[in-house]
């Protein structure tokens, strides 16, 4: 409860008339809890003083303050000249610190940072006014954190540590455009008639909000919604070189639990291996010579192609047991998906037709109907939408569909899918909705799978890794 007045004897007047209303009430002031501030202007000085002057909470005398006294109200500093200046870089600072320290998980300490700390600013940085520069200080120092204990490379996109789980980042809110964006809501929610009928009080809402929506300014677009802020950094984060394979990881959003919730699935090496590999992180050699193109970047396998994580995931001979691992891990959560709903499976059946030998990695039978399923871990450079479509045109042709029916003796329809994903473990939109359409996939399933196949491609590149001493002989 705040109180104001223009002299001594009327402060003291509705201090005397508040406790009389409270005493009606069942309630009474706490004197121990109460302090008055007394300014005075100086005219000629242009300028104000304090004084000491004295006030009764019935007959207790209740201290006055002095100009250094610092108090809090809704939650926001004062002085008798006005707010301190908020800087969220010293509050969040040493908690960051003792993050770090706590016994936790790095996807623990990611949800921590998510959900508790940086939450824990909006209330000041809504009704305080924080200059620009301090909110850049304040993201760099989380990413400072973040690339510690993710172990990020420097050059990694800024746009991936502040883009949205669901567009492939990791969701650190940046307080860069989260801070106006949530003053200029608090203030347009401003309704009451006293202040928008003062014309005093109007004019420096207008020029409040007006000052936020210019701190939301961003390439002639205008960041005013959490989901304006999230469309910009996912945008960002696809034009750069590393993010760019992430461009479809928006169009299925169970994919990406693993990333922002402490889950069990994963152990800490694990979730930040499996972060590196999502950003294109891992020490290759054609990333680990960027810049500096009069270093070899030929694969160290003796493969006439350059090192890249996508050549070694996709098409290095030293891998290839770890891919045909991969591939089959997916076919056999699919299959023990399938089984469990009911149907008759069977794996790579050899179907010999008019245009050769067919091999689908699953054919699923429920209620003479069947179901044909090819499974295919892509590279991130392409459409995996048309992937799928191609994958599904490979099959789905009629001296397949003859011979399907004469093999297993289904007059029921006959329809193909694929389960396609890239090796960072994304799915292409189409496959996964229409398997999950069909019922022959939940969610969760998907969810498991995106986890394995990242699995899958880790033990790709550590078995490249480890592998050593031996290169193929190309003369």
């Amino acid at each position: 409860l705040v109180l104001f007045a223009e002299t001594r004897m009327g402060l003291q007047v509705l201090l005397d008339r508040t406790l009389d209303f409270l005493s009606l009430v069942g309630l009474k002031l706490n004197a121990d809890k109460c302090f008055t501030v007394g300014i005075k202007g100086q005219p000629k000085q242009k300028c104000t003083v304090l004084e000491a002057q004295s006030f009764y909470v019935g007959s207790r005398e209740i201290p006055s303050l002095k100009r250094t006294d610092e108090w809090k109200y809704l939650g926001i500093n004062f002085t008798a000249t006005g707010r301190v200046r908020c800087n969220p870089a010293e509050d969040i600072g040493p908690k960051l610190q003792r993050l770090t320290k706590a016994p936790l998980k790095p996807q623990q300490r990611m949800f921590a940072l998510r959900t508790v700390l940086i939450p824990q600013l909006y209330h000041k940085l809504a009704l305080g006014s924080v200059a620009i520069g301090v909110l850049r200080k304040t993201d760099k120092l989380i990413r400072y954190y973040v690339r510690r204990w993710l172990n990020l490379p420097l050059d990694m996109p800024i746009a991936f540590i502040h883009a949205p789980p669901k567009s492939g980042g990791l969701g650190i809110p940046s307080l860069r455009w989260v801070a106006p964006m949530l003053r200029l809501r608090r203030l347009s929610n401003i309704k009451w008639p006293h202040l928008t009928q003062n014309e005093v009080a109007s004019s420096f809402l207008e020029a409040e909000k007006q000052r936020a929506r210019d701190r939301l300014l961003a390439e002639q677009n205008e960041l005013l919604s959490r989901p304006a802020i999230e469309k910009y950094w996912a945008n960002k984060l696809y034009l750069s070189v590393d993010g760019s394979g992430l461009r479809e990881a928006g169009h299925w959003g169970p994919q990406h639990g693993w990333v922002n919730q402490p889950t069990r699935l994963l152990t800490g090496k694990e979730y930040i291996d499996g972060i590196r590999l999502r950003i294109n992180a891992l020490p290759t050699k054609s990333r680990t010579t960027r810049g500096r193109h009069e270093l070899e970047r030929q694969c160290r396998a003796g493969c006439d192609a350059p090192e890249t994580t996508n050549h070694i995931m996709q098409k290095c001979y030293r891998s290839h047991g770890r891919r045909v691992a991969r591939h089959n891990c997916v076919v056999n959560r699919i299959k023990r998906g399938l089984e469990e709903r009911g149907c008759v499976v069977i794996v790579e059946p050899s179907l010999q037709c008019e245009s050769g030998l067919n091999k689908p990695d699953l054919v699923a039978l429920r209620q003479d109907h069947i179901d044909v399923i090819d499974i295919q871990i892509v590279t991130d450079r392409h459409s995996m939408d048309d992937a799928h479509q191609r994958k599904i045109n490979r099959y789905d042709r009629p001296d397949i569909r003859t011979e399907l029916r004469r093999r297993f003796e289904a007059a029921g329809d006959i329809e193909f899918h694929s389960a396609t994903l890239n090796w960072r473990g994304i799915w292409s939109g189409q496959s996964v909705k229409g398997l999950i359409a069909k019922g022959l996939l939940s969610k969760y399933d998907s969810h498991i799978i995106s986890v394995q196949v990242m699995r899958g491609s880790l033990g790709c590149f550590k078995q490249f890794m480890y592998l050593s001493g031996f290169s193929r002989d190309w003369t």
